[in-house]
C-alpha cells in the first residue's frame, strides 16, 4: 500500500458512487484504505465486496479490454488510484507486489468465465458456423462468455427472427453494442483486445503470431525500444493458453498453467509497448 501511494492518488468516494462500469475502457487500479466496494454484474446481481487492502479489477485492466462488471461504493470510501500506465512497469519491478496482483487477476478471469450472464453475449445455432467459431474465439482468448442457442431459448429466437445467416451470430458487447455476422477481428477490436491496422503500418519489428514465442519476441524487440507489432489471427498466447499445465518451459521447474504463462507474457509484451493486432 506505501509504494501504491508513492505512485498514485489518494481520493475518496460517497457510498453510491460508481468507480467503474460495464463497458468502460478507461480506470485506475484501485487499491482500498478504507470503506468497501460492492462489484455488480451488468443485470445489477452483486458478486462480492472488497473492503481494506483489497484491489478491485481483473486481467482487462491490464489487456486494454473493457471491463465486464460494475464497482459501486457501499461504505464511505478512501482509496489509492493508481494508473494502468503506471501500474503495469510496477508489476514487474516489485516482484512480489506483481506475483500477487498478476496471480490475483488471472484467477478472477477463470472466476467470471463460470459465471452467468457476464461478458460478451452471443447469439446463433449450433448449426451456425460462423457462430461456433465465435464462440471458439471467446473461449481461446478467456472472454467470459453467454452462448444462446435459438433452438433452445425462445428470447435468442426472438433476437435473430428474421435476419440473414450472414449476419450470424448475434454479438452483444458488454456496456451496450451489438453486432450482426462479425469477424473476431471486429468484436476484438470491439473490446479493446487488439488495434486497427491502416491500410498501410511501417514498424521496425513484425511478429507474425502470439504464441510464447512470438510474445517472446515482442518483449525482446520491444524491451530494446524497437517500434514492435504483434499480428495474431485468432488468441494472443497461441495453443500454449489452452494447456492446463506446462511442465518444460524455461524458468518454471513447477509448472505453471498455460493461461497464466501467456497472460503474463502478453503483459509483459505489452509493458514495453508492443501493440498487438489481428488479421481479420
Amino acid at each position: 500500500m506505501a509504494t501504491l501511494a508513492e505512485l498514485g492518488d489518494e481520493r475518496t468516494a460517497d457510498v453510491g458512487d460508481v468507480l467503474y462500469q460495464v463497458g468502460d475502457r478507461r480506470y485506475p487500479f484501485i487499491a482500498i484504505v478504507d470503506g468497501e466496494v460492492a462489484i455488480l454484474d451488468a443485470a445489477g446481481q452483486e458478486i462480492l465486496r472488497h473492503g481494506p487492502s483489497g484491489f478491485l479489477g481483473e486481467l482487462n485492466l491490464l489487456s486494454g479490454q473493457t471491463v465486464f462488471l460494475t464497482a459501486v461504493v457501499t461504505r464511505p470510501l478512501r482509496y489509492i488510484a493508481v494508473d494502468r500506465d503506471v501500474l503495469r512497469p510496477l508489476l514487474f519491478q516489485d516482484g512480489p507486489l506483481g506475483d500477487l496482483v498478476l496471480t490475483t487477476f488471472i484467477a478472477r478471469r477463470e472466476a467470471l468465465q463460470r459465471i452467468e450472464g457476464v461478458g460478451v453475449e452471443i447469439v446463433g445455432p449450433h448449426s451456425s458456423e460462423a457462430t461456433m467459431r465465435m464462440i471458439d474465439f471467446a473461449r481461446a482468448n478467456r472472454l467470459p462468455l453467454a452462448w444462446r442457442d435459438p433452438a433452445h431459448d425462445e428470447a435468442a429466437a426472438a433476437i435473430v427472427s428474421g435476419l440473414d445467416p450472414s449476419e450470424l451470430p448475434v454479438v452483444r458487447l458488454p456496456g451496450g453494442g451489438e453486432l450482426h455476422g462479425p469477424s473476431t477481428g471486429q468484436v476484438s477490436r470491439a473490446l479493446g483486445i487488439g488495434l486497427e491496422l491502416k491500410p498501410r503500418e511501417e514498424v521496425d519489428l513484425l511478429v507474425v503470431g502470439a504464441g510464447p514465442a512470438g510474445l517472446g519476441a515482442a518483449v525482446y524487440g520491444a524491451s530494446e525500444g524497437l517500434d514492435t507489432l504483434v499480428v495474431e489471427s485468432s488468441a494472443l498466447g497461441g495453443q500454449a493458453g489452452a494447456s492446463r499445465r506446462i511442465e518444460n518451459y524455461l524458468g518454471f521447474p513447477a509448472g505453471i498453467s498455460g493461461s497464466e504463462l501467456t497472460s503474463r507474457a502478453v503483459i509483459q509484451a505489452r509493458k514495453f509497448n508492443a501493440r498487438t493486432a489481428t488479421t481479420s
